[in-house]
């Protein structure tokens, strides 16, 4: 089943200091198998948070795109055919970001599983129907 992943779990793969690294090598690992979706939006997340960390001093000068290069290497599938009708509706429905309603209507779409660390929109795919919007 395909898997859609948040740039949550892709974060907390690659920087070993955040919460959720477990279930993020669970879901990595479960990718060489399984197909890993993401949203367009997907990699803008992700580089703004790599960046904020090397801002941070959690990561080194330069580290940056090391590790764009790891998740690339994962060759997730893009998609970037977002129904703006459908992501709206589920932000009111469920009080998402743009960004994170984005993320489940990908999933409802495509009838993937989502994986995700942030609780809200875990809870926003169980109310939908999402398959396995699980959690550590």
């Amino acid at each position: 089943m395909p898997v859609i992943v948040d740039a949550s779990v892709a974060i907390a793969w690659r920087l070993r200091d955040r919460e959720g690294t477990t279930f993020a090598d669970s879901v990595i690992e479960a990718g060489e198998s399984d197909e890993l979706i993401v949203p367009d939006l997907f990699w803008h997340e992700v580089r703004n948070v790599l960046l904020v960390a090397e801002k941070q001093g959690r990561i080194e000068l330069d580290a940056v795109e090391n590790h764009l290069q790891a998740i690339r290497r994962l060759r997730p599938e893009g998609d970037g055919e977002q129904d703006d009708e459908q992501v709206i509706a589920l932000a009111r429905r469920h009080n998402l970001s743009g960004y994170d309603a984005a993320y489940l209507e990908t999933a409802k779409r495509r009838r993937a599983t989502l994986a995700t660390l942030d609780r809200e929109l875990a809870n926003a795919a169980r109310d939908e129907g999402v398959a396995e919007a699980r959690i550590t």
